[in-house]
This record gives C-alpha cells, structure tokens and sequence, in this order.
C-alpha cells in the first residue's frame, strides 16, 4: 500500500515537472503567464499572454490614460476667467 502511494506521489510530482518544461519552451516564444489576483478573490487566476498581446495592453492603457487626463471632468475642473 506505501508503495503504491509512493510511486502515486512521484508520478505527480513528475507531472508538475514536466509543465515548467513546457513554460520554458512558450517563454523562447514571447509567452510568459502570471498570476493575476481578483480584487473579489484571494485565488490567483492564471493570465498567459504574448508579446503582441502585452504590448496592445499597454497601448490601450496609454491611450485610456490620455483619453481621462484630456476628458471633460478634467477641463471643467480647470478655473476660468469670465
């Protein structure tokens, strides 16, 4: 019975091995995952993207940035002489 609960556990810890194998392998290709945490959750999601996708994320978040900093909430805030 240990035996078998022994080889169980050495199978799934090679299991786990062989996936970081398949991480490194996705990273020569501009893929990297991370965990992501949820304002609602304390589990990590798993969030893998590539290269092209990061930098649209980026773009997009430069460009939201802009869109807020030039918006009408920061013009009407601005005093004006009459």
């Amino acid at each position: 019975m240990k035996k078998t609960i022994l080889a169980a556990l050495a199978l799934m810890l090679t299991a786990c091995a062989s996936n970081d194998n398949e991480q490194l392998a996705k990273n020569d290709d501009g893929y990297r995952c991370e965990k992501v945490y949820t304002l609602a959750s304390k589990i990590p999601k798993k969030v893998c993207t590539n290269s092209a996708q990061r930098k649209k994320m980026e773009e997009d978040s430069k460009q939201a940035l802009r869109e807020r900093r030039n918006g009408p909430l920061t013009q009407a805030a601005t005093p004006t002489k009459f």
